[in-house]
């Protein structure tokens, strides 16, 4: 890393009731598909909706735009967008997202409702494994971090018989190629 702090920042309701609907909206469409994994494999893999090109995910973008530009101090852009999906059992492996300076992850939660005892974080590991942070799902939370911090999705818990949506935007500086 840098000298820079990585940053991890969470951010409650980060848009507007009818732009949380939208993302609602969006990631209960029946455009799922089953296997994919958190990049080394040997896992048996989770939900993925690709979303790039999506008018309404694009318009999320635009309104978190300014907010994720503020915390990072840098000029961002969309590198890719889609939403992952874990059910019990099948949550994500440790990974980085990428290992290039300036490049960020925006993870936001479309979910109408969550509880506590459902789990599904998302879990933060500093370099030698020790967690440093975990993010509970709530509607409309989102998180913005480093894409070289190691993360994982953890699975929801078995009280909870549904899909464990995030929203995922991969950031890259403007100019960055995808």
């Amino acid at each position: 890393m840098t000298s820079r702090q990585a940053i991890i920042q969470v951010v409650d309701d980060l848009f507007a009731p009818d732009l949380w609907e939208r993302a609602v909206a969006v990631v209960s469409q029946k455009r799922w598909y089953f296997g994919h994994s958190s990049g080394g494999g040997g896992e048996p893999g989770f939900w993925k909706m690709d979303l790039d090109g999506d008018a309404d995910v694009d318009a999320l973008w635009a309104a978190a735009r300014g907010r994720c530009e503020e915390l990072t101090g840098a000029s961002l852009r969309v590198l890719r967008q889609y939403a992952n999906g874990h059910t019990y059992g099948l949550g994500g492996r440790t990974h980085v997202d990428d290992v290039a300076p300036g490049h960020y992850t925006l993870l936001h939660y479309p979910m109408a409702r969550w509880e506590p005892d459902w789990g599904g974080e998302t879990v933060f590991h500093r370099n030698n494994g020790e967690i440093a942070l975990a993010v509970l799902p709530r509607p409309n939370r989102a998180v913005l971090f480093d894409a070289r911090i190691p993360h994982e999705g953890r699975a929801p818990s078995r009280d909870y018989g549904g899909l464990r949506v995030t929203l995922a935007f991969k950031l890259g500086p403007t100019g960055a190629s995808t």
